[in-house]
């Protein structure tokens, strides 16, 4: 029971630092550069945010296992960490959706 506290305390970390706009606006703008990554700068430019609005948003997304950071010379570049939405969707079937909705939404 424990390990399913905590797990449910992650998840709630993780819906809701995806559940405000602009963070899921950014997340969005790491998963679209996930290769390469991309730096503050560009996410700011791109979303007419203030750096300093910005870097709160990474922070928490960060925090929330949501994204990565590299620095490359003076650059910093960010990206998703997918891994983390796959495990909560994951859990979210598993725990919440697959015992009590398999079967109820298909068509007969």
């Amino acid at each position: 029971m424990k390990e399913s506290m905590a797990r449910i305390n992650e998840l709630a970390v993780v819906l809701g630092a995806l559940a405000q706009e602009t963070r899921l606006q950014i997340f969005l703008i790491l998963v679209e550069n996930h290769e390469h990554g991309v730096c503050p700068g560009d996410i700011a430019d791109r979303l007419k945010i203030p750096r300093n609005t910005l870097s709160f948003h990474l922070s928490l997304l960060s925090h929330a296992g949501l994204c990565t950071s590299a620095k490359k010379g003076k650059m910093i570049f960010y990206k998703p960490n997918c891994d983390t939405v796959r495990k909560s969707t994951q859990f979210l079937f598993k725990n919440c959706c697959e015992l009590k909705c398999v079967g109820k939404n298909r068509k007969s």
